[in-house]
């Protein structure tokens, strides 16, 4: 999996669009990580042995998996302007995509 990242226009109109500016400015892998985020590649998924070996070596204690489709996610339309809305997490925070 390949991580996009843009950085985002000024449309709030419907949170499920990907909201790249015009013209798109993608931000770098590089500079993501200068930012702090940290990624990992070559997991075969939510079980893999180095994706746990990850969670440890970092003390995550808590996952959980999280379909952002509707039918698939509770309460979709609110939960989708809540993940919009830019936001802190005072802990580490572990996200596995696989789509």
């Amino acid at each position: 999996m390949t991580i996009t990242a843009w950085y985002m226009d000024d449309d709030n109109s419907d949170q499920r669009k990907p909201h790249k500016t015009n013209p798109v400015q993608e931000v770098s892998v590089e500079k993501l990580s200068k930012l702090g985020v940290l990624s990992w590649t070559g997991l075969s998924g939510e079980n893999d042995p180095k994706l746990a070996e990850i969670k440890q070596e970092r003390g995550y204690t808590y996952s959980d998996t999280c379909t952002v489709a509707p039918g698939k996610l509770p309460d979709y339309e609110n939960k989708i302007k809540a993940f919009y809305e830019e936001h802190i997490h005072y802990d580490e925070e572990i996200r596995f995509c696989v789509d």
